[in-house]
């Protein structure tokens, strides 16, 4: 598509201006693209196409300001910013750039928000999903299962699909989605994708099918995301509390997943500070090399050696010694890979805490096969679950053929069409579907809260919250 993007960068010079000046209303002149266009013959091919990508932008913008299109000033703005540091551009450049950025700065502060919001309308939809490429397979089930879940609906609609494959970013997808004007989005797919859309003009309610950061949080915008990493430690907050937990223990291995569950789990345990019993973490242990070392640190358990060491050289004699790990915790959380976190709970029993619960949330979730496979070399865990992820593995326990995922995009996309027309429209607030019960909140916002399951060797049970 880079090649595709350069194509147009020129047409768009030919449309707009010549790359050193274009005459605009009146006589009017627009500024070149530098101060003086001699020295451009210093600049490498590159950054000559760069520097017309820049006056593109500028000239974008500006149209934009000209029709009182304050948003879309706004995306070009950044765009332009993301493209190269504005310290680097020339002084006249850098003025243009200030005037739109005051012109933006100043209409965001008088207009007023959309009140449109995220409204379903079946006229003219359209789906963003990577129809080619690595994803394709995916984005191919999730077209089709939006198709057949509005073809069984009595009610008239209208769904194309753009190939989101075929575009470097979403900026350039989103060129071609205003040419198009949908009356609703799904999609996109990937995370990086939906990512992006927080400097998009949305004016058409979207439905993601990815998870959202809280930055990302548009009042068109919602996500559909079977695997929330919000949900999940929302589920895990709620255990808790049912079983009485206060002290804890957590488990990383400092991966970057892992590490923002523990944010995340600390951002939800926050408000809980204020109650009679709060729930609180007493030690945070990332896991350096080994489990055992790990948890020997999270229990103390290496004090009650020294403790040994110093009584035993003080009275001059060798000591019978069982090591006696801190007794002021109620619960392990590991925020883990399955291999190591199978391993906790069997060294939780080593040291005699067989009475202390232990919650797994997967950092990443392992194929549904292997987590079968590992099933009894469990100990005592309740783990926390997607539903459609614990049914894939009842299907490999019962030897019955599962797919190779793309079943879950199917259902994926028929959920979507179901969710936009029942929960926007009918103000139902629970559904039942294939990939757990799917929940709306009083914003609209949509929810997948997992399960917990009971592993313990061989054992894989779901368990009544």
């Amino acid at each position: 598509m880079k090649r595709h993007r350069n194509l147009l960068a020129w047409s768009m010079v030919a449309i707009f201006a010549s790359p050193w000046g274009a005459v605009a209303e009146e006589g009017e002149v627009i500024t070149p693209l530098s101060d003086n266009p001699a020295p451009s013959a210093n600049l490498t091919l590159d950054q000559q196409i760069q520097m017309i990508d820049v006056e593109i932008l500028l000239l974008k913008a500006e149209l934009a300001q000209k029709n009182l299109q304050v948003s879309q000033v706004g995306v070009y703005l950044s765009e332009l910013k993301a493209l190269l540091p504005i310290e680097s551009l020339s002084s006249q450049m850098q003025d243009r750039v200030a005037r739109l950025q005051a012109y933006y700065d100043s209409a965001q502060l008088t207009t007023l928000p959309s009140t449109m919001g995220f409204r379903f309308n079946a006229r003219k939809m359209l789906a963003l999903l990577p129809m080619t490429g690595p994803y394709s397979q995916a984005g191919q089930a999730v077209y089709q299962g939006l198709q057949d879940a509005f073809h069984d609906m009595p009610m008239p609609y209208d769904l194309d699909v753009l190939d989101t494959n075929i575009y470097d970013s979403m900026f350039e997808a989103w060129e071609w989605v205003r040419l198009y004007q949908p009356s609703f989005i799904f999609g996109p797919l990937q995370k990086a994708h939906v990512a992006e859309l927080k400097n998009l003009d949305l004016h058409t309610p979207v439905l993601a099918f990815n998870e959202l950061q809280e930055t990302e949080a548009r009042d068109a915008l919602r996500a559909l995301a079977p695997s929330s990493m919000a949900d999940s430690v929302t589920s895990l907050v709620r255990y808790l509390q049912n079983s009485h937990a206060h002290r804890i223990v957590v488990l990383t291995d400092g991966d970057d997943k892992s590490e923002a569950l523990v944010k995340r789990f600390k951002e939800t345990l926050a408000p809980e500070d204020d109650s009679v019993f709060p729930v609180k973490i007493v030690e945070v242990t990332k896991i350096e090399s080994h489990v055992d070392e790990a948890l020997e640190r999270a229990l103390h358990a290496q004090q009650s050696q020294g403790r040994k060491g110093w009584l035993q050289h003080t009275i001059a004699h060798s000591l019978v010694f069982e090591e006696r790990p801190r007794q002021d915790v109620d619960v392990v959380v590991s925020f883990l890979p399955y291999r190591l976190a199978m391993q906790v709970s069997p060294l939780l029993e080593y040291y005699h805490l067989n009475a202390l619960a232990h919650y797994w949330l997967p950092s990443d979730l392992p194929p549904a096969d292997q987590l079968m496979t590992s099933l009894p070399y469990w100990q005592s865990t309740s783990a926390i679950l997607p539903s459609y992820y614990a049914a894939q593995v009842q299907k490999k326990q019962s030897s019955t053929a599962a797919d190779s995922g793309v079943g879950i995009f199917y259902a994926l996309g028929q959920l979507a069409a179901k969710a936009v027309v029942n929960l926007t429209q009918e103000n139902v607030h629970v559904m039942r579907s294939e990939l757990g019960d799917l929940s709306v909140d009083s914003e609209q916002h949509f929810h997948f809260y997992p399960d917990v399951y009971w592993l313990d060797t061989g054992v894989f049970e779901r368990l009544t919250p």
